[in-house]
């Protein structure tokens, strides 16, 4: 789909602006694998184990380590979609160029239901870039302004695809076009990619997925820091803005995918808080403690002490 999306927009490229801007631009402009949060299982390889074992370990593993690994694919899911776009985009010739901006479009494959169009601009302080991705219904009357659904800014470290910026999803500016989803609120994205990976992303009036929750929103915190070891430390803040719910799981892991999460609750119920822990990869991600289900003791945990989040109320 980015594909045919990139194509269309190009297909009705008239020169080659400029080649120098263009070329700072597409280096400038992040890469969906250069901001991705890692997760427990990443660094390790396959154990060549058959389908069958590989689906009783992944049925055996700890629950909470089945979570950490869940809100990493949310999150790398909304990267790889956006970025992703982006970078197939402007992989091509832009359509117009001048010395400090470039347009890709607009244009669409003759089977989208909509137009699109992505421009780059180089900022005043001549490092930081600009850009946003915007689109207009083809249903749409005659004169219908193109509206932003993904915006950022970039800020170059002068190795390709690396620095620092924000990406912006407008989940509600989407749903307006032709065969979008419904999913409604923000996503902001902050990004530096030099050196280890720190990713923080913050939902703003989303969905509640919970079958529970149908029809709710909510606003979600996340925090990703990928350690020089080749682990990783998260933290995902949750907060249901209809029932006031708050929730709070702080994960951390080793190079060896073994790891734990520390998890805060906050409901018209009352408050809880455990701790679980989980073994390598090699043995399958099992629960080695569980403070919330009695299983084990924290003297099994490869990470100690316990580390609530601090971000709770930082999803507001």
């Amino acid at each position: 789909m980015r594909k045919i999306l990139a194509t269309a927009l190009v297909a009705a490229c008239a020169c080659g602006g400029a080649q120098n801007f263009q070329d700072q631009a597409r280096d400038a402009m992040p890469s969906s694998s250069s901001v991705h949060m890692g997760n427990p299982g990443d660094s390790q390889p396959s154990t060549g184990a058959s389908g069958q074992l590989q689906q009783d370990l992944a049925v055996s593993s700890s629950d909470w380590y089945k979570a950490t690994v869940g809100f990493v694919v949310s999150v790398n899911g909304a990267t790889v979609w956006t970025l992703g776009v982006v970078e197939a985009v402007t992989s091509f010739p832009a359509t117009t160029c001048s010395e400090s901006s470039c347009t890709w479009g607009p244009g669409s494959n003759a089977l989208d239901p909509n137009t699109y169009q992505l421009i780059v601009s180089k900022n005043a302080d001549g490092e930081s870039f600009d850009w946003h991705l915007d689109a207009q219904s083809k249903s749409a009357p005659a004169g219908t302004p193109f509206v932003t659904i993904l915006h950022g800014n970039a800020l170059p470290s002068g190795i390709r695809h690396r620095g620092t910026g924000k990406v912006t999803i407008d989940l509600d500016a989407a749903a307006t076009l032709n065969n979008h989803s419904t999913d409604h609120g923000t996503i902001e994205i902050d990004y530096s990619n030099v050196g280890p990976a720190h990713i923080v992303a913050r939902f703003t009036g989303v969905n509640d997925s919970s079958p529970n929750h149908a029809g709710d929103r909510g606003n979600a915190y996340y925090d990703f820091r990928e350690l020089v070891s080749g682990g990783g430390d998260m933290e995902i803040a949750w907060h249901n803005t209809n029932t006031n719910e708050r929730d709070d799981i702080h994960s951390r892991w080793l190079n060896d995918g073994s790891g734990r999460a520390d998890v805060t609750a906050l409901v018209t119920s009352g408050n809880l808080s455990l701790s679980n822990c989980w073994a390598t990869a090699a043995a399958g991600f099992a629960t080695t403690f569980d403070s919330f289900g009695h299983v084990g003791t924290e003297a099994a945990c490869s990470i100690t002490p316990a580390v609530p989040g601090t971000h709770m109320n930082d999803a507001q």
